[in-house]
């Protein structure tokens, strides 16, 4: 098996950067302060897989960012038309998560909007954080999204370095 200098550069980034955060995440929740952000690290993951699903780079973020935040927004609609128009029944969870997902689709007409994937994971996000409209999901979902793209950004300036100064030869 041959290695890849860059791939390993990006290993060694990622392992001090994932733990680096899980680790700051894990003072800040032990510290005793109020605002509650659980979930944030799950949801940072999944910024940072967009980051690097969009292609990496400034492209990583302008592409992340937007589509990430765009996929909480229409999770928010999915939840208040399958509550306060179809009061959870089955034909509304049909509807909702169809209106939904289809949006997250057509979106991409506009080119800020246009990275589906990151759409679908940020929707993804806030589910798995419970799909509640409160700041207790919804902080942790959009913080976590973003400080992800952000820690996907600096992961893949680390492993440029890396593999230019330390891995090299």
């Amino acid at each position: 098996m041959k290695l890849d200098k860059f791939l390993v550069a990006v290993t060694i980034s990622i392992f001090l950067l994932a733990g680096l955060f899980n680790l700051l995440f894990e003072v800040y929740a032990r510290s005793g302060v109020d605002f509650n952000l659980a979930g944030l690290v799950p949801a940072g993951f999944l910024g940072w897989a967009t980051f690097y699903a969009a292609g990496g780079g400034k492209d990583g973020l302008r592409k992340g960012i937007p589509a990430n935040l765009s996929g909480i927004v229409w999770g928010i609609l999915i939840v208040l038309i399958w509550d306060k128009i179809f009061a959870f029944n089955l034909l509304g969870a049909f509807v909702a998560v169809a209106i939904g997902a289809g949006a997250m689709c057509f979106q991409a007409h506009v080119k800020a909007l246009a990275f589906i994937p990151g759409a679908f994971i940020g929707a993804s996000t806030f589910f798995a954080l419970g799909a509640a409209i409160s700041g207790a999901v919804l902080w942790p979902a959009a913080l976590g999204l973003i400080l992800g793209l952000l820690f996907g950004y600096v992961s893949e300036v680390f492993a440029k370095f890396l593999n230019k100064k330390v891995l090299k030869g």
